[in-house]
């Protein structure tokens, strides 16, 4: 189960849970529902728990779920550890017009939300 926390100006996310393609499906589901019912268009995503890989084809499927349930309303900072970015969720998600940024630490990703 993530830890969802409402900051009054934006949503901090922090998941907890080992990574799977299902886990992430049922995690977007719940964070669009969460930042739709309490009225929040930013989110600050921490996934420094994630470790190992995550395949290309992993990433681009998140990105088009993402864009699917989500859509382009909010504006997401996901914070994960320099070894697993890879931008190629990143990119589907902008290319299809969603408002998501990753970054390896905090004070960046509050930053480019406006949350200094």
């Amino acid at each position: 189960m993530s830890i969802f926390e409402n900051r009054s100006n934006y949503l901090f996310v922090r998941v907890t849970e080992p990574y799977s393609l299902k886990t992430a499906f049922f995690f977007l589901q719940e964070f669009a529902e969460i930042c739709q019912s309490e009225g929040l268009e930013k989110a600050l995503v921490d996934v420094l728990i994630l470790d190992g890989r995550i395949s290309i084809w992993d990433r681009y499927k998140i990105g088009e779920e993402y864009i699917r349930v989500v859509g382009p309303k909010i504006r997401v900072a996901l914070v994960a550890r320099q070894s697993l970015i890879n931008l190629v969720m990143e990119n589907v998600i902008v290319n299809r017009g969603g408002r998501l940024k990753v970054f390896p630490e905090t004070k960046s990703a509050l930053k480019w939300l406006g949350m200094e």
